[in-house]
């Protein structure tokens, strides 16, 4: 085709024809040009469709995502409900005086021990750090997103400043030999009956009056209170959450 054109050119020149050649020039620069623009539409096309579909898939991702915090979230609630079933059943069992040690320490540490809340944020940190925010096209849903995981920050902090509050508590005893610590279960295996035969014996669960009992029993009420603040965390993120996750449940086309 090339060497057709250049034929004619060709042709032309050599007869003479200068205005005709003229305006086979222009025609053919008039042809180039379209084509340019024919390429440069079709790449555009494509560009788009690849950058529609990407959106796409990152609504997708952002929903799965947010799906699996909710089941975290479920899972740790239960857990808050669990710890304050067991610390307000030891409140009422440790002025009976009835259960031993083992078990008063046992589900103390059942009411302390806390599980962190580690929100999924691989799609969003993905589109951050690759600069692919500007994909999200739906400018509601930006703008939620980010409001979203800001506040998600904030009672994310507020938890485990709660829990990391807990922790210390409960090891702020004076002396954790005199709170029986080794008695708990997974403790007594670790050492075995030799060493737990070497270390001092407190009776302070069967004395009201004791700094020890004392603290135990305010360490119970606090963990309660803890359990239940964590709750309300949870309760907020998931409210937080729930616009967004409507949104991208609409806008997810795999649903």
């Amino acid at each position: 085709m090339i060497k057709f054109f250049r034929h004619i050119r060709q042709s032309m020149i050599n007869q003479n024809r200068t205005k005709k050649y003229l305006l086979y020039a222009i025609g053919e620069i008039i042809l180039v040009v379209i084509g340019i623009l024919i390429a440069l539409q079709i790449n555009n096309w494509n560009e788009s469709r690849k950058n529609s579909i990407t959106e796409d898939e990152y609504y997708c991702r952002l929903l799965e995502d947010f799906e699996l915090d909710r089941q975290n979230i479920k899972r740790l609630s239960e857990e808050s409900d669990y710890k304050i079933r067991t610390s307000k059943a030891l409140l009422l069992e440790l002025p009976k005086k009835e259960k031993s040690k083992e078990y008063l320490i046992d589900n103390y540490i059942q009411g302390l021990r806390t599980n962190a809340f580690v929100p999924s944020k691989v799609t969003i940190l993905d589109i951050t750090s690759s600069g692919k925010l500007n994909l999200i096209k739906n400018e509601s849903l930006k703008k939620t997103l980010i409001r979203y995981y800001a506040e998600l920050d904030n009672l994310i902090y507020q938890l485990d400043l709660n829990r990391n509050h807990s922790i210390e508590r409960a090891f702020a005893y004076e002396d954790d030999n005199q709170v029986g610590f080794q008695y708990a279960d997974y403790a007594k295996a670790s050492l075995g009956d030799e060493i737990m035969a070497t270390l001092p014996i407190d009776n302070w669960h069967l004395d009201e009056s004791s700094k020890v009992y004392k603290q135990f029993q305010n360490d119970l009420v606090f963990f309660v209170l803890m359990s239940n603040r964590e709750k309300q965390h949870f309760q907020k993120i998931l409210n937080e959450m729930q616009p967004v996750y409507e949104q991208l449940q609409k806008l997810c086309h795999h649903n």
